[in-house]
């Protein structure tokens, strides 16, 4: 991924090399359209793109820390389909619309899109995914007993091992985590982050307060009735409460 910025500069690359091909490479006869702005109507084709790469790139950076800041190829592929259709239904409307002057029909929309942007693809998308990549940062997915979480906070991370994480706590609008360190000893740290958000970014944490998120992995007994029970750990001696609507589900997980 790349910051905001880059991505940014690079929809100003995009606009001008659009517009190098419309304008002086001619393709699908634009070499015999005639208005009196001709130029500006024909540079209006990249300005689109343009707007339309930096709105994907927002919305991008957004699923980018939802996904706990990882990005697969899956994730590229996926919003490169989305920029292609939601680019071309954009350029359809203004070629529609602005440059010619017509009516929208959706046999005019199918042909545009697979005649006018399917023409494009092999041409654009390439350079788009090659300056994405030089531009970007690459991310390697963390192995699968690694886990990743983030606050809302710049510098806000914590990697460890997934075994090693005990619970998280919501406190007002921040949360603590609890976890052990490679000495085995327990250690906790605050992030400025939510339960919900914390439950996107580890799916594998259930729920046993409302306060609270607690991996089941790591508990060694619990203690107590369905009205008071307490949740006790494989390191250290830290309790934290188990409530009677998460109670059988969590001993069901357990035992």
């Amino acid at each position: 991924m790349a910051s905001l910025k880059r991505k940014v500069f690079l929809g100003l690359v995009l606009f001008i090399f659009l517009d190098f091909i419309i304008i002086v490479l001619e393709p699908f006869d634009t070499d015999q359209f005639e208005a009196d702005h001709r130029f500006l109507l024909l540079s209006g084709y990249g300005f689109f793109v343009f707007v339309v790469f930096v709105i994907q790139s927002c919305i991008e950076n957004r699923w980018y820390s939802k996904a706990g800041k990882v990005w697969l190829v899956s994730h590229e592929f996926i919003s490169t389909i989305i920029f292609c259709l939601f680019s071309g239904t954009v350029l359809y409307l203004y070629n529609t619309l602005i440059v010619n002057l017509a009516s929208c029909s959706i046999g005019t929309y199918s042909r545009f899109l697979c005649v006018t942007v399917a023409g494009m693809v092999p041409v654009f998308v390439p350079s788009m995914l090659y300056l994405r990549q030089k531009l970007g940062e690459r991310i390697v997915p963390s192995s699968s007993n690694s886990i990743r979480l983030t606050g809302e906070n710049k510098n806000e991370v914590l990697s460890l091992e997934k075994e090693d994480l005990l619970y998280i706590k919501a406190v007002e609008n921040y949360i603590e985590i609890c976890y052990v360190d490679q000495g085995k000893s327990i250690r906790s740290k605050t992030f400025r982050q939510t339960l919900s958000n914390v439950c996107e970014q580890l799916p594998f944490l259930e729920k046993c307060h409302r306060s609270y998120l607690v991996n089941t992995n790591a508990i060694v007994f619990i203690s107590g009735n369905s009205q008071s029970a307490r949740i006790s750990f494989r390191v250290g001696e830290k309790e934290i409460p188990l409530s009677k609507t998460y109670y059988k589900h969590i001993k069901d997980r357990v035992f």
